[in-house]
């Protein structure tokens, strides 16, 4: 038994590190990522309904997964590849076609629970009778830009 909690948390272990590898070197992990956490930030604002909230954490874990799988096939086929091969740029290509794919099933579940479940006057109501939350809004996207460019908060 102890052996199977030891393979179980090996597991995780491995899980974790891969995300943490791309978060580290994948520049549209990370654009993802930060788009989730400003949705995140937006959908809690705006009071979305929880199922909303559940639909919207599907879609994060739907695009950062796609993201994940994405760049284990390029790293595969530029792993195995010698010079230019086609198939391995159709591989490579059909993979970012996924991820297209997702980002944009996303983006228009996204605009769909925002702007037709009212959450964006909720939003600018908020923002508006809080002058320093929409400061500290502001603030954060030049460390969210080195974030996303530089792989780092600083």
């Amino acid at each position: 038994m102890n052996k199977e909690i030891r393979k179980l948390s090996q597991s995780f272990r491995c899980a974790f590190r891969g995300i943490a590898q791309c978060a580290q070197t994948e520049r549209n992990f990370r654009i993802h990522l930060s788009a989730a956490v400003y949705v995140g930030l937006f959908a809690l604002i705006g009071r979305l309904p929880m199922a909303q909230c559940a639909i919207l954490c599907l879609c994060f874990a739907l695009m950062l997964g796609a993201e994940l799988m994405n760049t284990a096939i390029e790293r595969l086929c530029d792993r195995h590849a010698r010079g230019y091969d086609e198939a391995v740029r159709d591989a490579k290509d059909i993979a970012a076609g996924a991820v297209l794919v997702c980002a944009l099933f996303c983006v228009v579940i996204g605009a769909a629970l925002f702007l037709y479940g009212g959450a964006i006057p909720v939003i600018l109501r908020f923002f508006a009778g809080r002058l320093w939350a929409a400061g500290l809004l502001i603030l954060s996207v030049p460390f969210c830009i080195a974030f996303i460019f530089k792989g780092k908060l600083t």
